[in-house]
C-alpha cells in the first residue's frame, strides 16, 4: 500500500474534522494492527469482542504512525475522532476507490474464492497491472484494506468477498462498487447465520445486484443457483462449465498426478491440481482472462497453484499426506474426499475434523460426509470433533470397513503411526477451528511402525 493523501484530504474523505496541527502531514499507508504498522501509516483503532483498539493508539504513535482514527483523543499524536473507526475505514476505502480508475472484479462463493482470486490475478497479471485481496481477508476490514492497495496505475483489482450473514456482501459492494463479479458456487456453509442453502444463494446474489447495467457477470452454468442469479441480470453474462462460453470437454490425471484439462476454446492445459472441483476455478479464470484478451494461461495458473494454501501434498515418504486443513464445509469435504479416492497410492485414509457453523443441519451434514467417505471406497476414517460420531455413523451405515472417533490430535497421529503403511495416502481436513494441521505436524518424519 502506497498512499499520498494529506491528513486534511483523509479527513474530508471520511467526513470528519482534521486536527489543525496535522493538516499537511502525508499518509503513506494504513494499518489496523500495530504488529505490522510502518512509519508513515494512518492507524485505525478498530475494536473487537475481546479488545479495545483505543488501547493501542499510543503504541502506534511510538512505532511511527502519523495519525490515528479513534474515538478518543490522545496526547501522543494527532487523532481524527470518529464514533466508529471501523466505519471510518469503510468511508476512506470507498472514497479512495472512487479516485482510482481500476476495474473491480468481485469474487464470492461457498468454496474456491481465494484460489480463484489468486488464479485470476495471476492470469491478468501477464498483461496488466493487478492488485488483489490480501490472503483471504475478505470481510469488512480486509475488503477496505484491499481497496486501499489500489493505485492510480492499477488496471484491475480482484476483490474477494465473504459473508456469514445476509447483507454483508451488499455492504462490501457498496464500498468496492464492482464492475464485474462471479459466484464460484453455492453450497451449505455458514448455515448458523443464513439458515438454509436458499438463504446462502440469496446472500451471494448480492454481488450480482451490485453490478452496474454495463457490468459483467461470470456464470457457473453447472450451478442452478448461479444460473438463477444470472436470469436477474440484464448486463453481459459469460457462462462457464460443462457447456458455455468456456467449456470443460475432458478432465483426467496424468501419470504424475497432475490434472489435465481440455477446455474450449483454449485447448489442453496441465496443472498441479488434485481436486476435480478445482476445475471450476480454472474455468472461471479462463473466462475472465479471455474476456480481457489474455492468451497465456498455463504458466500463470501453474504459478498460482504453487502458491495456493489449499490441498497441498506436504510429504511423500513414508506416507503421502494431502493437507487440506485450511477450512471445511460440506462441498469442500466432498471434493477433497473425491480427490483422495483419485490420488494414486495404497490404502486411502481420511482424517476429518468437524465442520463449524452448520446450525441445525450439522448432524445430518456430517452423516453425509461419512456416507461420501464410504461411497468413494476410502479404507479408513478417523474423525475428530463434536460431530465425529455422526461422520462415523454415516460411514458405517454406508458400508465402510474401518471408522473410529478420536478425541485428540495426538490420538489420531498415534493410530496412524501404528497402523498406516508406507505408500498409504492420508487426507487431513477440517474446519479452521479444529486445527487439523496439528495432526500433520505430529506425523512429519514419524517412523512407520507397520510395513
Amino acid at each position: 500500500m502506497k498512499l499520498g493523501y494529506t491528513i486534511t484530504e483523509v479527513a474530508g474523505m471520511i467526513g470528519i474534522s482534521c486536527p489543525a496541527t496535522a493538516r499537511e502531514i502525508r499518509v503513506t499507508g494504513v494499518s489496523t494492527d500495530t504488529r505490522s504498522l510502518h512509519p508513515g501509516d494512518l492507524f485505525f483503532a478498530l475494536s473487537g469482542d475481546t479488545y479495545d483498539g483505543d488501547s493501542f493508539v499510543d503504541g502506534a504513535f511510538k512505532q511511527g504512525a502519523v495519525a490515528a482514527v479513534t474515538h478518543t483523543a490522545h496526547g501522543t499524536g494527532p487523532c481524527l475522532l470518529h464514533a466508529s473507526p471501523r466505519e471510518a475505514l469503510r468511508h476512506f476505502a470507498a472514497a479512495h476507490r472512487t479516485n482510482c480508475p481500476a476495474r473491480i472484479i468481485a469474487i464470492t462463493g461457498s468454496c474456491g474464492k481465494t484460489t480463484t482470486k489468486d488464479m485470476i490475478a495471476a492470469v491478468l497479471g501477464t498483461k496488466y497491472r493487478v492488485s488483489k485481496t490480501r490472503g483471504n481477508l475478505n470481510n469488512d476490514v480486509g475488503c477496505p484494506l484491499s481497496l486501499l492497495d489500489i493505485t492510480p496505475e492499477t488496471h484491475y483489482a480482484i476483490i474477494e468477498m465473504g459473508a456469514n450473514h445476509p447483507g454483508e456482501i451488499a455492504r462490501l459492494c457498496s464500498m468496492a462498487r464492482p464492475d464485474e463479479s462471479a459466484v464460484t458456487m453455492v453450497a451449505p456453509a455458514h448455515l448458523e447465520g443464513f439458515g438454509d442453502i436458499r438463504a446462502v444463494a440469496r446472500a451471494k446474489a448480492e454481488i450480482v445486484e451490485a453490478l452496474p447495467a454495463d457490468g459483467c457477470f461470470y456464470v457457473n452454468g453447472d450451478d442452478p443457483y448461479c444460473v438463477e442469479m444470472a436470469s436477474m441480470f440484464s448486463g453481459d453474462k459469460i457462462y462457464f462449465g460443462k457447456r458455455g462460453d468456456v467449456a470443460l470437454n475432458a478432465l483426467d490425471f496424468d501419470e504424475t498426478g497432475e490434472m489435465v484439462l481440455s477446455i474450449a476454446p483454449i485447448g489442453t492445459i496441465r496443472l498441479p491440481l488434485h481436486v476435480r472441483a478445482h476445475s471450476t476455478n480454472v474455468l472461471l479464470t479462463v473466462a475472465v482472462g479471455m474476456h480481457h484478451h489474455v492468451s497465456e494461461f498455463e504458466a500463470p495458473l501453474r504459478a498460482a497453484c504453487a502458491d495456493a494454501l489449499r490441498f497441498k501434498v506436504v510429504q511423500r515418504s513414508p506416507w503421502i499426506i494431502l493437507d487440506d486443513t485450511y477450512n471445511a464445509n460440506p462441498a469442500s469435504m466432498a471434493a477433497a474426499i473425491e480427490a483422495l479416492a483419485d490420488y494414486p497410492g495404497k490404502r486411502k485414509i481420511a482424517v476429518l475434523g468437524t465442520m463449524f457453523e452448520l446450525g441445525n443441519a450439522s448432524a445430518r451434514l456430517h452423516e453425509i460426509v461419512g456416507e461420501t467417505v464410504a461411497a468413494n471406497r476410502i479404507d479408513w476414517l478417523l474423525a475428530m470433533g463434536e460431530n465425529a460420531a455422526d461422520m462415523v455413523a454415516g460411514a458405517r451405515a454406508a458400508g465402510i470397513g474401518e471408522a473410529a472417533v478420536f478425541e485428540t490430535h495426538e490420538a489420531v497421529a498415534g493410530a496412524l503411526r501404528a497402523s498406516a503403511s508406507a505408500g498409504d495416502v492420508v487426507l487431513v481436513k477440517g474446519s479452521r477451528g479444529m486445527k487439523m494441521e496439528s495432526v500433520i505436524a505430529l506425523l512429519k518424519n514419524a517412523p512407520v511402525l507397520r510395513e
